[in-house]
């Protein structure tokens, strides 16, 4: 199910992503899941392919045993959210690596697909459609993430 969900959410975003300049790599994915039992469903087969990191009051973060190999590098860290109805436009968000992110940073304001977001541990360029979600964070997941597993 994961895999699917990967591979999908690639899919539907792979036209966006040719906009933006300085595409690196794949860093992380925010999965949503559409109810309370595909929630369920995922966090079981977490147990199988991957260890549980960390635990969040947004859901719990795993890290894969295999990486998934995408077109974007491999992906290794996966958050399953807990089901939240106001997140059902979307499947999941996957965070990128991009060379320079003082150019999207730009944008914010300009185009009203990018938005800034400033929390007090990190900050995001948020790149929002009706169908896509991509972000592109400081620090990165992974960095935060790798940091909690020691």
């Amino acid at each position: 199910m994961l895999y699917e969900i990967v591979r999908k959410n690639l899919e539907r975003i792979d036209s966006d992503l040719k906009e933006i300049e300085g595409i690196k790599c794949i860093d992380f994915i925010d999965v949503f899941p559409t109810s309370v039992e595909h929630k369920m469903q995922l966090d079981l087969e977490m147990q199988n392919i991957s260890s549980l990191i960390l635990e969040t009051e947004r859901g719990n973060v795993y890290i894969l045993h295999e990486a998934i190999h995408t077109k974007f590098g491999e992906l290794k860290f996966v958050k399953i959210r807990f089901f939240d109805e106001t997140r059902l436009n979307w499947e999941a968000a996957i965070d990128f690596v991009v060379e320079d992110r003082n150019i999207l940073l730009n944008r914010v304001g300009k185009d009203s697909r990018y938005s800034y977001i400033q929390r007090p541990e990190w900050d995001a360029v948020e790149f929002k459609t009706s169908d896509t979600l991509i972000y592109f964070l400081h620090p990165l997941a992974s960095e935060v993430y790798s940091r909690d597993k020691k």
